[in-house]
Formats: structure tokens, sequence, C-alpha cells
């Protein structure tokens, strides 16, 4: 793909949208990167995957070190989505929500008070797990993401 193209860059290790985006961008010119750590290696996976060491924050500084502005991430990790909206690129989850730079102080706020819980022992129930209607919303968003960035 070209160098100047778009890269879509996937947060892969936890992402439960992966074959949704490895569809939509089939015919379209970008680039798309799917980085995962070597615990989710197998060897059938393609060009288009990284697979880097293990560490709790391994595919996130990958990622940050080669976005480009006006690229794509599609991650849930808020903390990697707000350095990345820092930097110009358009964040979105496997949700399908599109995160905007004017979010990044409550997201890293929400984010403080789940932690400061958690080192007090509560913890809470983890996200619910993807519907039908969160895939619709992500193909959506994605799309008009897809869109925009080759215009």
């Amino acid at each position: 793909m070209s160098k100047n193209a778009t890269t879509i860059w996937v947060d892969a290790d936890s992402c439960p949208v992966k074959e949704e985006i490895k569809n939509m961008t089939e015919r379209k010119p970008v680039n798309v990167r799917f980085i995962a750590s070597y615990d989710h290696y197998t060897p059938f996976h393609g060009e288009e995957w990284t697979f880097v060491e293990k560490g709790q924050d391994a595919v996130d500084l990958y990622i940050l070190n080669r976005a480009s502005e006006a690229d794509i991430a599609i991650t849930q990790d808020l903390s990697l989505a707000s350095l990345l909206l820092e930097r110009g690129v358009y964040v979105l989850t496997p949700r399908g929500k599109l995160i905007k730079s004017y979010e990044i102080e409550s997201i890293m706020h929400s984010k403080y008070i789940r932690m400061k819980e958690k080192r007090q022992g509560k913890y809470g129930k983890g996200p619910s797990a993807l519907t039908k209607e969160d895939r619709q919303l992500f193909k959506k968003e994605f799309s008009s993401l897809l869109e925009e960035s080759i215009s």
C-alpha cells in the first residue's frame, strides 16, 4: 500500500471487530496494521499483523510510536486513545464510539476513579459483551471514517 495512505492501527489483543475491519478495508486504499503481543501469535496471521513482546503497554507503545496525524486507531484502551488524539489520530472504539479530543479530561478522570477504586479492593463488573447493535454502530462509524480518509 502507498506510504501516503491512511494507516488503520488496530490494538488487536482484545479487539472483537477484527473481521469487520478486515472485510471493510479489503478493497480500500488504506494500510491496515493489526498489532498484538506474542501471546496471541499463530502462524496463520498475514503480513498485516505485527507481533510485539509481552508487556502491559507493548502494543500501545508500538502504535503510539508509529501512528501519524489523520491515521485511524481502533482501541478500547482509553489511555492510548487520549495520547493518540493529541497527535491528530482518529480514535474509534470497537463499540463504534468515535472519541473526541474534548473528552480526554473526562475519560482520564473516569479512569483515575476506576483505578483508585480497584486499589481499594472495589471491583466493578467488566464491560458488557459486544452486541449486534454495537457491531452495527462500529461498522457505520468506521465506514464514515474510511470514506473521509480516502476522499
